[in-house]
């Protein structure tokens, strides 16, 4: 279990009203956007199931609208109920309307002694995340927030083993949503990529294979989970294409279809359905 971010750690005493963190990792965000409202209001790492933490969640799968701005900032929504604050956080995988921003933007500008927004975003996979994710985030709204970029603290090497593996995917969600099997083979599958095969057909093999057992995973997440479920299946194409990267043979149709594969993150991070995303590949998108 990853600790707290040292750069978080010393906003704890004297939090700021609006925080802007960025990081490579969608991931990483939300943990340590969760441990760090927990040690604000709680003074320990675990308690991320509290009236007092909202994160906002939408209906819209791609982006966060006026509604579900008003719901968390309207009447007596930003009053804490236990702790000294209420913390609400926005996850990195939705884009907010122009009307959304507008109003958290006001919000922000008027703030209340008693809440503090977290805002989140997460770079591309192949880019620098900070001077990528920042186009996503208004200019004003930026500009009254505190921000801080967060580096993961967790070294991944990449190298094929087991323990990379279940680090770098969260191996608290595979426990939670009963996906023994299924995470299993996944190992299997990245662990394969550790021989150099000098064969883009082979890449695309094991390629889906990936994909179906991601669809079984799909299929026993609850609907109202999409947050952990996006995760879960990002990291896992993640994965698989820093595999790929590192492999001696990549020759150009390897690389198309990596290109093809962030892509399809990058739709998922955005709230796309994990679903139709991986149906959408086809031997004809990856060549």
């Amino acid at each position: 279990m990853t600790t707290l971010n040292n750069q978080l750690l010393k906003e704890v005493e004297n939090p700021f009203h609006a925080y802007l963190l960025f990081s490579n990792s969608a991931n990483y965000l939300i943990d340590q956007a969760q441990k760090f409202s927990s040690l604000i209001l709680f003074n320990n790492l675990e308690t991320f199931q509290h009236p007092d933490v909202r994160l906002i969640k939408s209906e819209n799968l791609n982006t966060i609208g006026i509604e579900d701005i008003r719901d968390v900032i309207g009447n007596d929504s930003l009053v804490p109920i236990e702790g000294k604050y209420k913390i609400v956080i926005i996850p990195p995988f939705k884009s907010l309307t122009e009307e959304a921003s507008n109003a958290l933007l006001k919000t922000i500008e008027e703030p209340s002694k008693s809440s503090i927004f977290i805002i989140l975003s997460s770079g591309n996979f192949w880019t620098h995340g900070k001077s990528d994710s920042e186009n996503f985030i208004l200019t004003t709204i930026k500009s009254r927030c505190r921000t801080i970029f967060l580096n993961s603290d967790t070294e991944f090497t990449f190298d094929y083993s087991s323990q990379d593996i279940i680090s770098f995917l969260d191996i608290e969600i595979v426990n939670e949503r009963n996906l023994k099997d299924e995470f299993e083979e996944v190992i299997k599958i990245l662990r394969s990529l550790e021989k150099d095969i000098n064969d883009s057909y082979v890449h695309l093999a094991s390629f889906y294979k990936l994909i179906d057992v991601c669809k079984e995973i799909i299929k026993k997440f609850p609907e109202e989970d999409k947050i952990s479920l996006n995760f879960l299946i990002v990291q896992t194409l993640k994965y698989y294409s820093f595999c790929l990267i590192k492999n001696k043979n990549m020759d150009k149709p390897l690389f198309n279809y990596l290109e093809n594969i962030e892509d399809g993150m990058k739709q998922i991070s955005l709230g796309a359905r994990p679903l139709i995303v991986l149906s959408s590949f086809s031997v004809g998108q990856l060549n």
